[in-house]
């Protein structure tokens, strides 16, 4: 990942068109992630919901905490399809946004720039996505963040976001 374009920049081989989508992503691998984010979310004290989406951004599974907010469900989902539509976390886009160089009128709908939202990506392919929501910028991050290690795919990206927040 470049820093080029910013504190949260796109990833070099998204730029270059280096990263296909695949399929493969199995209802079994959603679970195990909603399971790790709904234990960090815990950990943190935290009430989320956690959206996973295939690679044509449809819903694999959905995940809401008891008392989480109700809103969470459409921006977890949101955030999952904005990240595999969009190839990059969903807070990139917001950057791209402010920057002038996509137009707002480019966004879709269901297309939203707030934290929480990645790729699982694997081998330069992208499997599908996950998007956390319901709590801080942190707090999204961090619970979507165990969601994607434990369906065994890259946290590079996040890691280089939770880096630059500069944690809780």
């Amino acid at each position: 990942m470049t820093d080029s374009q910013g504190p949260f920049a796109v990833p070099d081989e998204w730029k270059e068109g280096k990263l296909s989508y695949r399929s493969g992503l199995t209802l079994a691998t959603a679970k195990k992630m909603l399971e790790a984010a709904e234990n960090e979310a815990r950990q943190q004290g935290i009430l989320m919901a956690v959206a996973i989406a295939d690679n044509g951004g449809n819903l694999v599974a959905l995940h809401r905490m008891d008392n989480a907010m109700l809103a969470s469900i459409q921006i977890a989902m949101d955030k999952a399809f904005t990240a595999i539509y969009g190839k990059i976390p969903t807070m990139v886009w917001g950057e791209i946004v402010r920057s002038g160089e996509i137009p707002p009128l480019f966004i879709h709908q269901r297309w939203t720039p707030f934290p929480g939202g990645f790729p699982l990506i694997c081998d330069s392919a992208i499997f599908g996505a996950i998007g956390a929501s319901g709590a801080t910028m942190y707090g999204d991050l961090s619970v979507a963040r165990a969601g994607v290690a434990a369906g065994g795919f890259q946290t590079d990206a996040i890691d280089v976001i939770l880096a630059k927040i500069g944690g809780k």
